[in-house]
């Protein structure tokens, strides 16, 4: 039996050290520049902080039923468009494990995802409209920076 002599100076677990360290290296800088942002989370969910502040933001009386009357509305709403978006990946899901391959269906079914998850993306930015208008630009700019200090907190993913 013969033995293998490396031409490398290196010890074998030098060698193993160095390679290994190539592939370690780009995840980890990978991770470094994620963005601390779970896609599973909306763009923004200034409601529930007002809601949870409303006294410390001293919302006047009508602030508070205007604030009031849309917590009736807008929540169901968003709520009904989130399920519709649910279902619509879960059937694009059971269509690719049933072997669904690049049809005009499936893209269809990815258009549809797309334009469900804009409508979701502009249905919160309106919010943050309505919540500016409602607040004004000084309690709007105190409800931001109680939004800011729970993502510090981690309760980013509030709805």
């Amino acid at each position: 039996m013969r033995s293998f002599t490396s031409p490398f100076p290196f010890k074998r677990t030098a060698l193993l050290a160095v390679l290994l360290s190539g592939f370690i290296a780009p995840a980890q800088f990978a991770r470094a520049e994620t963005p601390a942002y779970n896609l599973g989370e909306p763009v923004i969910a200034l409601v529930p902080v007002i809601k949870q502040h409303e006294k410390a933001l001293k919302l006047d009386a009508k602030q508070q039923e205007e604030f009031a009357q849309w917590l009736k509305t807008a929540p169901a709403k968003r709520k009904a468009a989130e399920d519709r978006l649910a279902n619509t990946r879960l059937q694009l899901r059971d269509a690719l494990m049933n072997g669904m391959g690049d049809t005009p269906e499936r893209q269809a079914m990815i258009e549809d995802i797309g334009k469900q998850e804009a409508a979701l993306v502009a249905m919160r930015a309106g919010c943050v409209d309505k919540m500016h208008a409602l607040l004004g630009a000084e309690k709007f700019k105190e409800a931001v920076a109680l939004y800011k200090a729970s993502l510090h907190q981690g309760h980013g993913a509030a709805k």
